[in-house]
């Protein structure tokens, strides 16, 4: 789980902005809250939606959190970190940039964070914590193209300990060194759980979704997946998007039907292991789900819905493409509810409201609250949808805003910052700007292209 995000020199971030999942004031809706495992623990909240105005800046938070994912699993294969700076302020130009996480994972806190341009990371630290102290774990420092890790609290023995100095001096100068020694095949290390679990936190529990994405995380397949199709069409059903069912149809991978390059084809195929499924979706929008079986082959299907005709017990199937964006919005929705049902997952989603009705959205966070409790699990997303701003839904302390000033510059708070009332409308205070994260117009009298 999420517990403190920070950002500085980010696009429009130019000083520090944070957005903080931990409990305030607020009394409502405690269930909204993953306890304390401890009196030295600290609670979380199981979610946090941001409004603000179109270029506010609530969008660049999103991809800030995808940016820093994307750092610490991949592989860099250039030397060139691809990510923009503040531009209005000459100093900013001039200074690094920094990021730092706060999270829970399979019982632990971690802070970890980072200092870094377009050619270095300067700084990267990870530490665990509780409320009373902190244990630094690792601490790097990049001195011109030499990178130096001193390591604490880690139970290793000193030949180990010399192989992981050997991997820090060994990381490059554009490398997090928590990325160079994940990659570099640390499991059977004794002692370095805490570097594999932080990891873990970025590869596995973190999903960033924007609107133009598809999720593809939840390997499934339809067809054999009978518990998963009754929770589409479920899901389908009780949203009323007209749906009776869903089927799959078999498909050949490589036919000109599934219409993608035959080089992804390809790689693809390629990196499919015996027995692994994958979803990929087609240049036309079309879902397929794949699996590689025992002999080589490739079983691909292709998900279809079905509508009952007028007048009669059959039906029409119809591609996936052919629904409403709101309909396939909400079936891309579907498998990210359900993991945050089962399992310690993180999504946060830019534009939760894209091409859903307000009262859609809303009972999609019902849902989330209903299914995941006692989960930590979390549901963060941007959002200007002001149906969402319900104290009877959201708690003030899950609620945050963002605006950008006269100089260009993006700041986050938080409506506990507000003294207000569990039973005031803060929705019609949103629309009335007393948060200040709504749009301001001033147009002029005359317009450029008034009748003569």
């Amino acid at each position: 789980m999420l517990i403190r995000a920070t950002v500085e020199n980010f696009l429009s971030f130019n000083d520090r902005a944070e957005v903080l999942l931990t409990p305030g004031r607020t009394r409502n809706l405690p269930e909204h809250i993953i306890p304390a495992a401890s009196r030295r623990d600290v609670g979380i909240l199981k979610s946090a939606v941001i409004y603000g105005a179109n270029a506010s800046g609530k969008s660049n938070f999103t991809k800030a959190l995808l940016f820093l994912k994307r750092l610490v699993t991949s592989r860099r294969s250039s030397s060139f970190l691809h990510y923009e700076k503040f531009k209005l302020d000459r100093q900013a130009l001039e200074r690094p940039s920094r990021m730092e996480v706060e999270f829970h994972y399979r019982g632990h806190n971690y802070a970890y964070g980072f200092v870094f341009d377009r050619r270095r990371i300067y700084e990267e630290w990870l530490y665990r914590f509780d409320k009373q102290r902190d244990w630094k774990l690792f601490e790097r420092k990049t001195e011109e193209d030499q990178v130096e890790v001193a390591f604490e609290h880690l139970e290793v023995s000193a030949k180990n300990l010399d192989r992981l100095r050997f991997i820090g001096a060994d990381t490059l100068p554009h490398e997090l060194f928590l990325t160079a020694s994940n990659h570099r095949n640390i499991k059977d290390i004794k002692g370095v759980f805490h570097l594999l679990n932080a990891y873990n936190w970025f590869d596995e529990a973190l999903t960033v979704i924007f609107p133009d994405s598809k999720f593809m995380g939840l390997e499934i397949n339809i067809d054999s997946d009978q518990a998963m199709r009754q929770v589409y069409q479920w899901f389908l059903s009780a949203f009323e998007t007209g749906i009776s069912g869903l089927e799959t149809f078999s498909v050949d991978f490589f036919s000109n039907e599934v219409k993608l390059p035959d080089e992804i084809k390809e790689r693809i195929a390629q990196n499919l292991e015996v027995g692994e499924r994958a979803m990929i979706s087609s240049i036309d929008n079309i879902t397929y789900s794949l699996i590689r079986k025992e002999n080589g082959d490739i079983d691909a299907v292709k998900l279809m819905t079905k509508h009952k005709i007028k007048g009669s017990d059959e039906y029409a199937t119809f591609e996936v493409n052919e629904e409403s964006d709101g309909t396939q919005r909400i079936m891309d929705f579907i498998p990210a509810i359900v993991e945050l049902a089962r399992e310690d997952k993180v999504f946060v989603i830019d534009e939760i409201n894209r091409s859903l009705h307000p009262n859609l959205t809303a009972k999609l966070f019902e849902l989330f609250f209903q299914r995941s409790k006692g989960v930590r699990s979390q549901l963060i997303c941007t959002t200007h949808e002001s149906e969402l701003l319900d104290q009877q839904l959201l708690r003030k302390d899950e609620i945050w805003f963002v605006r950008k000033n006269a100089d260009g510059e993006s700041a986050l708070y938080s409506l506990e910052e507000f003294s207000q009332r569990k039973d005031v409308d803060i929705r019609t205070g949103y629309l009335k700007g007393r948060y200040e994260a709504i749009p301001s117009f001033s147009f002029s009298t005359e317009a450029p292209w008034g009748a003569n």
